[in-house]
């Protein structure tokens, strides 16, 4: 995720924005509502879905270093953001929301199911829920690892292991394991040329997942 990273308006997680906001948005709804981002990092997609003005924003991340640079970011906002960063583990936070998103953080953590199970706790009933994160491929050792780290520095080098990546089958199916129905699964591509991220049905490298919590 953002682990041990400032920010760069040019940093292609940051400008996974262009696809995330979208996606938390489809979740929320029209009436506005409340996000859990969980792994916040340094605040980027937190403090993107606080800007939309109709959404009460907590991250929390386990990194101090990490919750300073989000809050010291969000305090240069020339608007008030409704927006709170929390130092901890998901399983210490305590409340439900309308959406729990965590991106980019799901291949890192030791238990999926555990990670999963806890996230989805966290979700109002009716509720949705989103991951982000990298499928485990040739093609997304290629490009996330091979190129992203070790050619083009997007990310420092041994930010992933392959091993701990997550195919969207065995996401879905923690989900669904936790009372939620898929609603989206689709694959995000990167052009570092233009700098824009689209969606696309290949969900070999990153990929995303939404879904509905029942009641």
């Amino acid at each position: 995720g953002e682990r041990e990273r400032e920010r760069d308006d040019k940093d292609p997680l940051l400008l996974m924005n262009q696809l995330r906001v979208p996606l938390v948005r489809s979740l929320v709804g029209g009436g506005g509502g409340s996000v859990l981002d969980v792994g916040c990092g340094g605040g980027y997609l937190a403090e993107s879905l606080a800007r939309e003005g109709d959404l009460s924003v907590t991250g929390v991340d386990p990194s101090k270093e990490m919750i300073r640079i989000a809050r010291a970011h969000a305090a240069l906002s020339p608007t008030v953001l409704d927006l709170e960063y929390r130092c901890g583990m998901v399983e210490d936070v305590e409340g439900e929301w309308d959406v729990v998103v965590s991106s980019e953080v799901v291949e890192h953590v030791p238990c999926v199911t555990s990670f999963v199970e806890h996230c989805a706790k966290r979700v109002k009933p009716g509720g949705g829920l989103m991951f982000t994160t990298i499928n485990r491929t040739m093609a997304s050792w290629a490009l996330a690892i091979v190129a992203a780290e070790n050619i083009a520095g997007f990310v420092p080098p041994g930010t992933h292991e392959y091993h701990k990546l997550v195919p969207p089958q065995q996401l879905s199916g923690a989900i669904r394991d936790c009372g939620f129905e898929i609603e989206k699964t689709i694959g995000m591509r990167y052009n570092p040329l233009t700098r824009q991220w689209s969606k696309t049905s290949d969900l070999s490298v990153n990929y995303a997942i939404t879904a509905r919590k029942l009641n």
